[in-house]
């Protein structure tokens, strides 16, 4: 029997001391707020997944710079159970003019301060976890500079290290 699976890729894109979330516009946390990200799509690398999903919910461009934190779940969807895992990238902010640039998925965006992002009961229990691994002694996985060597013809291939 085949079985699904999901990838998805969240960030807590940083600028200055706040961290950006969007107020999501449909589903199970739709009015709620949550990290920018989305789906992975065939063909895509995490990180290009991850920049592409938040430069279209939020009009910014922002690179990864350290995973720090992964969910992983199983949950069923009409007959079927669905794998679904969610990595988490802290990202930096690089440019950009912040507005929802798809209110069908984003009904407003904000950046805050992690503090108040971690009182604020509309903030979604995984996204505070998230960035509070962000912002205490987590070290998180960061992406290794060194090259590394493979026999594997990879088009993307980025190795993340503690």
């Amino acid at each position: 029997m085949t079985y699904p699976f999901s990838i998805s890729v969240g960030g807590i894109v940083r600028k200055a001391d706040e961290v950006l979330l969007v107020q999501q516009n449909y589903g199970a946390n739709k009015g709620l707020w949550l990290l920018p990200g989305g789906f992975v799509e065939a063909g895509e690398s995490l990180e290009e997944a991850l920049i592409r999903e938040v430069q279209e919910e939020t009009g910014l461009s922002a690179v990864p710079t350290r995973i720090v934190g992964i969910r992983s779940g199983v949950r069923q969807v009409g007959d079927v159970r669905e794998t679904g895992i969610y990595i988490v990238f802290e990202m930096e902010y690089v440019s950009g003019e912040l507005m929802a640039l798809d209110q069908n998925e984003i009904s407003d965006l904000r950046f805050q301060s992690p503090s108040q992002a971690l009182n604020d009961p509309q903030v979604i229990d995984l996204a505070k976890q998230f960035i509070q691994s962000a912002n205490g002694s987590n070290p998180g996985l960061l992406k290794s500079s060194i090259p590394i060597t493979t026999r594997t013809k990879y088009q993307s291939y980025d190795v993340y290290l503690p």
